[in-house]
């Protein structure tokens, strides 16, 4: 048994690196030579909201800082101050029924 058998490591890591290197080549050629377009990206939504109106917009500084949000929301739709409140339940800890439009 030889006291240095940890000598063919480099041997075998040179080989690994080289086999690595050119497989990358390899791939890349592979891709490179496919169609020159971008592929197209779909993204899945539930709803595009509609746009607001400027008349609809509450100002900004109408309200403390940490309610703007909520406020916005509940300008919008009950839907939005819903989804808003959902969001941020653990940092503002906001209900429903303190911002929703009375009716």
């Amino acid at each position: 048994m030889s006291k240095n058998s940890i000598r063919c490591t480099w041997a075998g890591c040179a080989v690994v690196a080289l086999a690595a290197l050119t497989s990358s080549v390899a791939w890349a050629d592979i891709t490179a030579g496919g169609s020159k377009e971008p592929s197209s990206v779909v993204v899945a939504q539930a709803s595009t909201p509609a746009a607001r109106s400027p008349q609809t917009a509450v100002p900004a500084d109408t309200f403390a800082m940490h309610q703007r949000g909520v406020r916005q929301a509940a300008a919008e739709s009950n839907e939005a101050l819903r989804r808003y409140i959902w969001r941020t339940r653990m940092i503002y800890n906001f209900r429903y029924n303190d911002f929703a439009p009375k009716e």
